[in-house]
C-alpha cells in the first residue's frame, strides 16, 4: 500500500462530485489506493492519516494532536462512519467511544 503526502505535487482532488457529494482523490492521475497523510505546518509531526480505495476515503481515518497523541480514530466509507469511533484529549485520555452500523447509524455510545 502506498503512502502519499497531501502536499505531493502528484496528488490531486477532483472537484467532480460523486453520487454522495464528495470529490475523488488521485495520485499520478490514478484513483488513490493507499494512505493519504499530512503534517502539521512547518513540522515533521503527523497530523492525519486516511485510508483510500478507488479514490475515496475508505477504512481507518486517524487524526493526531500536535504533541503526537491520537486525537480521533474512525472507520469511514462514502462519508459515513462505520464501526468504532473514538476521541482522545491531548493527554491521551479516551473521552468518546461510539459504535456505528455499516450505514453510519449510532448503535451504542460507550463513553
Amino acid at each position: 500500500m502506498i503512502r502519499v503526502n497531501i502536499n505531493d505535487p502528484d496528488f490531486t482532488l477532483d472537484d467532480m462530485p460523486t453520487n454522495w457529494g464528495a470529490g475523488v482523490c488521485r495520485y499520478k492521475g490514478e484513483l488513490l489506493e493507499g494512505i493519504l497523510y499530512d503534517f502539521f505546518s512547518n513540522t515533521n509531526q503527523l497530523a492525519s492519516e486516511s485510508e483510500y480505495k478507488e479514490g475515496i476515503a475508505n477504512g481507518k481515518q486517524i487524526e493526531y494532536w500536535p504533541n503526537g497523541q491520537i486525537k480521533s480514530e474512525m472507520f469511514e466509507k462514502y462519508d459515513n462512519i462505520y464501526g468504532s469511533f473514538k476521541q482522545w484529549n491531548d493527554q491521551g485520555v479516551l473521552i468518546t467511544h461510539q459504535e456505528h452500523d455499516n450505514f453510519g447509524n449510532l448503535i451504542k455510545k460507550i463513553i
